[in-house]
């Protein structure tokens, strides 16, 4: 199964979330990045990583260089900033201090942890197909496959929201 680097663009094997460093040593070997090429590598517009680094969550770039450690700090804001405020993502990573040792160990993490524990762990197909049969739908205007995704994905969204919420709570505590 095909992965990305978090908030990147970057294709990855699960295997190779597990090992971070091989994908992105070789990526800094000389003085780093240019803006162009972190843009198209993060999927991001210039103006947001100028902007990242106007308000000091990302250091300037050296020599219009990013470095490794600016990279990650790039992705981790971008893979998170739907989530949190970027703000508290940088609150996040002031706890460790360290944005490449934890972004290795989210991408790890990653690799080995269930894909989709919740729904896995709920059985939540059994559990909507049942309803679906308790229900008197008319599969003339509607497949029942039709409505099985349309209850997957609003299922999905509420689960979104509240891990979200929760997520915002655990925040709070630190």
């Amino acid at each position: 199964m095909n992965e990305h680097l978090p908030g990147t663009l970057i294709a990855v094997t699960k295997e190779h979330l597990q090992n971070v460093d091989r994908i992105l040593d070789p990526m800094f070997l000389m003085e780093g990045m240019q803006l162009r090429q972190v843009t198209q590598l993060l999927g991001i517009e210039a103006h947001t990583v100028q902007n990242w680094v106007k308000r000091k969550f990302v250091e300037s770039p050296v020599n219009k260089f990013y470095n490794r450690d600016r990279f990650v700090r790039l992705a981790i804001l971008n893979h998170f900033k739907d989530v949190f405020s970027l703000e508290g993502i940088i609150e996040l990573l002031k706890m460790a201090n360290q944005d490449n040792e934890v972004y290795s160990a989210f991408c790890t993490l990653l690799a080995v942890a269930p894909v989709d524990p919740i729904r896995s762990e709920t059985k939540l197909n059994d559990m909507i197909d049942k309803i679906i049969n308790q229900q008197k739908f008319d599969y003339k205007r509607t497949s029942r496959e039709q409505i099985k995704k349309l209850l997957t994905v609003l299922y999905t969204a509420h689960l979104s929201i509240v891990l979200k919420k929760e997520a915002e709570r655990l925040l709070r505590e630190i």
